[in-house]
């Protein structure tokens, strides 16, 4: 889940920079990192393998549809 504000000055105008991937034993870590575009802070937020977090909305839009059948069991 992306950051919604600056934890420095808590404006919205936040910008993705690349991640990047490591290995901590034996598990994959991203660490993506973010610049406020107001006070030009970069800040990091790490996420383990295995705690990724996704919104169904975003899957959604990765296979082209947005039909809730099909996250039904």
């Amino acid at each position: 889940m992306k950051p919604e504000i600056c934890p420095f000055c808590g404006e919205k105008r936040l910008e993705e920079l690349e991640p990047t991937e490591i290995m901590v034993d034996n598990s994959l870590w991203v660490i993506h990192h973010y610049e406020c575009q107001f006070c030009t802070e970069v800040f990091d937020k790490i996420i383990p393998e295995g705690e990724l977090e996704y919104d169904i909305d975003e899957e959604a839009d990765i296979y082209g549809d947005t039909d809730e059948k099909r996250f039904r069991n």
